[in-house]
């Protein structure tokens, strides 16, 4: 009893080195069972190379819309994205310029030498006759003078109290 070789085994001689499939070949070419079996395999082959590639209209044109609107899509994703891309360069390029404007007038404040403020001691007021001077008294003042006779508070403290001397 021999040995049939199925499809498979058959459809491996296509693809083996002509002295790896000589086995097979010996076998089909003495078995009339298997040689039927490589003719069908063979038809099959035959008929899958020689299937038609032609496609209805309606395919192509479905196909090209599909394409034109992944183009679409891409050219506008793309525009977008420039254009977010621009106003975020004007931005940092705003924030840059004004952090370097901010910096060059701080710059001169920082490096000016520190003033150092001493406190003097009053040195007595000098007596002009400038009107616009006010008295050591502000009830001496000509401005008052009018209501001395109405308000004389000075009269209501007596002279001895330390409490009125300190206001």
């Amino acid at each position: 009893m021999t040995k049939h070789y199925n499809e498979a085994d058959l459809l491996e001689t296509y693809y083996m080195q002509p002295s790896e499939a000589t086995a097979i070949v010996e076998h089909v070419n003495e078995c009339n069972e298997c040689q039927d079996r490589y003719r069908r395999l063979a038809q099959k082959l035959r008929d899958g190379a020689s299937c038609s590639s032609e496609k209805p209209a309606t395919f192509w044109s479905r196909q090209r819309l599909m394409i034109m609107r992944r183009v679409d899509n891409v050219r506008e994703r793309s525009e977008r994205n420039g254009r977010t891309f621009r106003v975020a360069a004007a931005a940092m390029l705003a924030f840059v310029l004004g952090g370097a404007v901010v910096y060059k007038s701080v710059e001169p404040a920082l490096k000016a030498p520190a003033v150092v403020i001493s406190q003097q001691a009053a040195a007595p007021a000098v007596t002009t006759t400038d009107d616009l001077q006010v008295p050591r008294d502000p009830w001496q003042s000509d401005e008052l003078k009018d209501f001395g006779s109405v308000v004389q508070w000075e009269s209501w403290v007596p002279e001895s109290d330390p409490a009125a001397s300190s206001l």
